[in-house]
């Protein structure tokens, strides 16, 4: 496979089995990669010839077993790299991105399984994303944003989207991952979301609040 196909591999898996979605419409994807929907169709039509995909017109895409297996593969090598780039090496969390994209590609799996293992067998990247494990398990992920809160709500963030500008955002503020807020204001007007961490208070937008996911207190 070349890098290209391996990217929308993973891709399905993170808007499929990560969305617990049994399916994903082409347009998705074309949004996802900035492509055409033309472009993103002659991929799924190579990967479909390979029978990594299955697809069904109007209904959408998905992975077959052995595309399945091969995203796995790339998703634990991207994030163990993510964990190594910054654990082991001092890079910021919105800095690893492009670096684990390269040597993603280039990992076979006995150096996952060593890199696994030096790293302490970790079960999420710093973005709050699931680390499959050897034989494939993942942990739960995140899949509530903070946009879904409601007043007085209280919460951990767990998950933030690998997105450079986001990641920016949230080291001015001196937001973290597990870092813990309550909600004390929803203003629709100004699409605005009032977080409170102790004595401090951020306003969050609702489209950086649409990218944050987070674990709500039972208490």
């Amino acid at each position: 496979m070349n890098r290209a196909e391996e990217d929308y591999i993973k891709a399905l898996y993170e808007l499929t089995v990560e969305r617990d979605r049994k399916m994903v419409k082409t347009s998705e994807l074309a949004y996802q990669f900035g492509f055409t929907d033309q472009t993103v169709n002659e991929m799924i039509r190579k990967l479909k010839n390979k029978k990594l995909v299955n697809f069904i017109p109007y209904k959408g895409v998905s992975l077959t077993k052995d595309g399945l297996d091969i995203a796995i593969k790339m998703i634990r090598a991207h994030r163990l790299w993510e964990v190594f780039l910054t654990q082991k090496l001092g890079f910021n969390w919105s800095d690893v991105h492009e670096n684990a994209e390269m040597l993603e590609h280039v990992s076979n799996n006995q150096i996952l399984d060593k890199l696994y293992e030096f790293l302490g067998e970790p079960k999420y990247c710093q973005h709050g994303n699931p680390i499959p494990s050897v034989d494939g398990k993942v942990k739960p992920i995140s899949i509530t944003p903070l946009i879904d809160l409601k007043k007085g709500d209280k919460f951990k963030l767990v998950r933030v989207l690998d997105k450079k500008d986001l990641l920016h955002y949230l080291d001015t503020l001196n937001i973290n991952l597990y870092d813990s807020f309550e909600v004390v204001n929803i203003d629709d007007f100004l699409q605005t979301i009032t977080l409170k961490n102790n004595e401090i208070q951020y306003d969050i937008n609702y489209h950086i609040a649409s990218m944050l996911f987070v674990e709500i207190s039972k208490i």
